[in-house]
């Protein structure tokens, strides 16, 4: 879901502090145009974006030119009008400019009659992220500073997804749990390089929700509570919510995952029948016992191993 261009509370702060009365015999709260202006380039600033905003088509309808005209909008919240008013006939009705809406437009914030345009536009239902967004949008709005400042971000965040992987990978436990608690589906003959690429996947396509997961407090618990789970130790039952034997643990699993936090008892008894009735820990800690042992006996076969994952193996190729 895109991010809103304005926020209730900034139409709020609108309605207190950047508002003129106009009409006649009936007044209108109307935006304030210049107040407006001033308040949007003093937070572009604070947030180093770039004076350039770029109204683009989510997708080009190359059958019709789009025909859309934006004059005004009223919040239905604050009761405020936002248009660009030109001026009042003689009986009190405002008239208001018409702006265009097209593909791709350009506006540049240092020039104040731009500014005045995307005080108003940003309102417009057919601009993806507008209040009253409709729901198939036309338009959505491309900022370069600010797309390169989030795919900077996401970078960072899938740097240290692929760390905490590696955190992972030395301990067949802590890989397969975590696994499942990303809400990954693990056949009982998975191996260890099956594991290593759903987390490896999941690190790539979701980076911030890796991280997400990976902080959380109740982390430890989310993870018995998904394993137990996948296993048929804990069961979902229509009526009673998730059971452990015959203890109700809560209606969601977030209920769950709290009443597992607060009874060692329970916790301790789940645990011991993971540590049972788990196939896929239990079937990798063999599987790298095996591969250790066979380097042990033959050095050359870790070195080429090694050399396997620098040349970049298809194993290591997540794409």
């Amino acid at each position: 879901m895109a991010r809103k261009l304005i926020t209730l509370e900034e139409r709020q702060w609108l309605a207190k502090n950047a508002v003129k009365m106009m009409g006649k015999a009936v007044q209108y709260p109307v935006l304030d145009i210049d107040k407006a202006v001033e308040r949007i380039n003093e937070q572009r600033k604070s947030q180093s974006m770039s004076p350039w905003i770029e109204i683009q088509p989510i997708s080009e309808d190359m059958h019709k030119a789009p025909n859309r005209v934006a004059t005004f909008q009223k919040d239905p919240i604050t009761g405020v009008y936002y248009g660009i008013v030109l001026d009042q006939d003689e009986f009190g009705n405002l008239r208001w400019q018409k702006l265009q809406l097209h593909d791709n437009i350009s506006l540049n914030m240092d020039r104040r009659e731009d500014a005045k345009i995307w005080a108003v536009l940003r309102f417009h239902p057919d601009i993806q992220g507008s209040p009253w967004e409709v729901q198939n949008p036309y338009y959505k709005i491309f900022d370069p500073i600010d797309e390169a400042r989030s795919e900077g971000k996401e970078i960072e965040y899938m740097k240290k997804a692929f760390d905490r992987v590696d955190i992972l990978l030395d301990n067949p436990k802590n890989m397969v749990f975590f696994a499942r608690y990303l809400g990954e589906e693990l056949v009982e003959n998975s191996n260890f390089e099956l594991v290593r690429g759903a987390l490896l996947r999941y690190a790539k396509k979701e980076p911030f929700e890796f991280n997400k997961k990976w902080e959380n407090r109740l982390r430890s618990f989310g993870e018995h509570f998904e394993s137990a789970r996948a296993l048929g130790i804990i069961t979902n039952d229509a009526d009673r919510g998730f059971m452990f034997r015959n203890i109700g643990l809560g209606i969601n699993p977030d209920e769950a995952i709290k009443m597992m936090s607060q009874d060692s008892n329970i916790m301790t008894a789940i645990n011991n029948e993971l540590a049972e009735k788990d196939q896929v820990i239990l079937h990798i800690k063999q599987e790298l016992e095996r591969e250790a042992e066979t380097e042990k006996k033959n050095p050359k076969v870790k070195e080429m191993k090694k050399e396997k994952v620098a040349a970049g193996d298809s194993d290591n190729d997540f794409e």
